[in-house]
């Protein structure tokens, strides 16, 4: 071990210190704020913690445990909130700026030293949640499953899925491009929501038609939008479709039989 090395063990057990039990070879970049008051941080081996260039914040409540797993990784800009208990499983990885919650933090009057009607969170192994996300109290997310960047999970997340949206749902399977935030199932929702002014992500099983301005104007601005983002489909197919799962579908169809090359050189 190099003197470096040992320094910079020194240094961590030292920013560690608050935590009840920390594993071997912690790596931190910048100095996390450990904020331990009547509760437990309990950190594994091999983990690593950004704090730099925006601090990473990990709280333990009266009573509460936050229990991180082995080799899990968190970005910069991280904050974790534990007043019952949040469960992290080894091997996941935190994208920056992800909030992680057990709690609402404050009563209706807005005292934030009240916490109450706290659940517990748990996240499995081998997940990778995106930069941005937030995950709230109750959600237990599967293992091996992945978030898509800027989602705030509010409902559990089962195994092996690739899930996002301002309110998390399933877009496929965990590791498959298709379902990744430039895939239709994606992106049609999204730029459903910015042509007609929405407040949320709509559902893929919004019935097009009662939504306000779905007449050919709105249409011709949809597809537009849709344009803009490199999906295909024409505005008598949309005109045709009933909710957005038919959008995805036909603009799937679409991608998955290019039209033909001309190979006439002119002829």
């Amino acid at each position: 071990m190099t003197l470096r090395d040992r320094f910079e063990g020194l240094r961590s057990a030292w920013w560690l210190g608050s935590c009840e039990f920390v594993g071997e070879r912690p790596s931190l970049h910048g100095r996390p704020c450990i904020d331990v008051y009547g509760g437990a941080i309990r950190i594994g081996s091999r983990c690593a913690i950004a704090s730099r260039p925006v601090m990473s914040h990990f709280v333990a409540g009266p009573g509460a445990l936050l229990n991180i797993g082995d080799e899990v990784r968190f970005g910069h800009g991280a904050a974790v909130a534990a007043f019952d208990r949040i469960e992290i499983g080894a091997g996941t990885r935190f994208g920056p700026f992800v909030i992680i919650m057990d709690t609402n933090f404050h009563d209706r009057s807005g005292d934030q030293s009240v916490h109450h009607d706290c659940r517990p969170v748990k996240i499995g192994v081998h997940c990778r949640i995106g930069s941005r996300v937030t995950i709230t109290r109750g959600v237990t997310i599967g293992d091996g499953a992945e978030i898509l960047a800027g989602s705030v999970v509010t409902g559990s997340i089962p195994a092996g899925v690739c899930a996002g949206g301002s309110r998390a749902r399933v877009l496929g399977r965990a590791g498959d491009p298709n379902t990744r935030w430039h895939s239709p199932a994606a992106m049609a929702p999204v730029a459903f929501a910015d042509t007609f002014d929405l407040t949320a992500i709509p559902d893929p099983d919004i019935v097009l038609a009662d939504t306000l301005d779905w007449n050919p104007h709105g249409i011709d601005r949809y597809r537009s939008a849709l344009d803009s983002s490199s999906m295909r489909i024409s505005t008598a197919e949309l005109a045709g479709c009933r909710t957005l799962t038919d959008v995805i579908a036909a603009i799937e169809a679409t991608d998955s039989h290019p039209a033909p090359q001309d190979d006439t050189n002119g002829t």
